[in-house]
């Protein structure tokens, strides 16, 4: 195929197929690293889901495509796969067959010329992977069919990519990607319905039973969220903008307040504009929210956070707070004082907010209107390469964890163990806390407001 090759010639560090279900992207993988490990000695890392998978999948396509008369140490058996989970060709070159079910530690302390991943990786196995490349100078590649929903690495490798070259799929009925580009890194999509070897009259009938969003997963290579990502109309491409590009000196302010009681507590700053556009401008915390375990802030402590970013923030030209805004659940939860203070002996994180001097209004937390409500905020119409509808939701590029929720945000998984589509799937909770605060903010119908009262636009006059 035309597309094998080019995934041959392809540069970059990081590049890979995406393929449908035995679309040959297993054999491009074995091909390729054989390749490579025949022409230079390399120490080579061949990598698949569990042991059994790097037996009867990984290690068999290299023993099929292996030149005999060049291996030096390889005895091979179809019940263990290669002795020792080793093969060395005559010119030195070393593979070495190892699978994620090893755990993290498995892939410290090498230097490594490439590493083939066969199917998608955990993201921490991929990350410890990238340092092993490091002193070589190495290359990964990845083969995989994608159908683990939103994940961290597809959604660093794939989402929001450029596409290089798209082709017309009969079975999906549109226009889908061949061959795509992202941040250096070049990602080719194989077709189950190209694979010469294969009954595809079969294929058919396989896909007449399947999903829109299976098709385009299992036969065409498109990573599609089959957990059902929330936000599909999101795009870092458009909805992400630079902090400067925020009019905050023409904008009333709107705070949004997500507490906790492990968890640190999640914070949003909203600008309304005169014209209605939103813009999500500051957040806390100022680092990856999903890193932080716990956080034993005080409200004291919390309260001093809270005015510290909002005395930095008049400073650069941002207007007072017009309306805070906390979750209606938490905020008003009763929580046991340690020591009675004037008889009272239980509060809210919502009282004791009012008595350091923040007035709180509950957000509405209807889920699924907030849902719709944040969609129509972030939806946009392209045409000839052209943005002709705006969205009405921006996010700067400092809100880091607005953004990677936004991104990532998902229900659990819609299908059942027998394949049946499940009627009601609730959101994944490791991406909701800054979405949370995106739709208490645009539930709450925000407003510009002038001196207290809401900006009306004046009707224009008919004559």
């Amino acid at each position: 195929m035309p597309l094998q090759k080019l995934f041959h010639n392809a540069a970059g560090t990081v590049k890979g197929i995406f393929g449908g279900n035995r679309s040959g992207k297993t054999e491009e993988g074995a091909e390729y690293v054989l390749d490579k490990g025949l022409k230079k000695k390399l120490r080579i890392w061949c990598v698949a889901e569990t042991f059994a998978d790097s037996v009867s999948i990984q290690q068999r396509k290299v023993w099929e495509l292996v030149p005999k008369d060049q291996i030096k140490y390889g005895y091979y058996d179809e019940i263990n796969g290669f002795r020792n989970r080793k093969l060395v060709l005559k010119n030195g070159t070393l593979y070495i067959f190892k699978s994620y079910d090893q755990g993290r530690e498995a892939f410290q302390g090498d230097d490594i010329d490439i590493i083939w991943n066969d199917e998608e990786p955990p993201y921490d196995i991929y990350r410890e992977q990238r340092m092993r490349l490091i002193d070589r100078n190495g290359e990964m590649i990845i083969t995989m069919t994608s159908i683990n929903g939103v994940t961290d690495l597809v959604h660093e490798i794939f989402e929001n990519h450029t596409v290089i070259k798209s082709e017309y799929a009969p079975l999906a009925d549109k226009e889908l990607p061949r061959i795509v580009e992202k941040n250096g890194m070049q990602f080719f999509l194989f077709w189950t319905t190209e694979n010469p070897y294969i009954d595809q009259s079969r294929t058919q009938k396989e896909a007449s039973l399947m999903t829109s969003q299976e098709i385009m997963s299992r036969i065409y290579g498109v990573p599609i969220n089959l957990a059902g990502k929330i936000y599909m109309k999101f795009s870092t491409n458009v909805h992400v903008i630079p902090f400067e590009h925020v009019p905050l000196s023409e904008c009333c302010i709107y705070f949004i307040l997500d507490p906790h009681d492990r968890k640190p507590w999640a914070m949003c700053w909203m600008a309304i504009h005169k014209t209605g556009t939103c813009y999500i401008f500051d957040e806390y915390p100022n680092q990856n929210f999903n890193e932080m375990l716990f956080d034993d802030k005080t409200y004291d402590e919390y309260v001093g956070i809270i005015n510290e970013k909002e005395a930095n923030l008049a400073e650069i030209g941002a207007r007072n707070t017009y309306r805070r805004i906390i979750d209606p659940n938490y905020g008003n939860k009763t929580e046991r004082l340690a020591e009675r203070q004037g008889g009272q002996s239980k509060t809210t994180p919502k009282n004791e907010l009012k008595k350091r001097g923040l007035k709180f209004v509950d957000g509405i937390d209807t889920i699924e209107a907030g849902h719709l409500k944040v969609r129509e905020y972030i939806h946009y119409e392209i045409k000839d390469d052209e943005i002709v509808v705006q969205p009405n939701l921006f996010i700067t590029e400092n809100c880091e964890n607005t953004i990677r929720h936004m991104s990532r945000y998902s229900r659990k998984d819609i299908l059942a163990t027998d394949g049946d589509v499940k009627d009601n799937v609730k959101p994944m909770d490791k991406y909701k806390d800054f979405c949370d605060l995106v739709r208490y903010g645009l539930m709450s119908n925000p407003k510009y407001a002038e001196g207290g009262k809401v900006f009306t636009p004046q009707p224009r006059k008919v004559y």
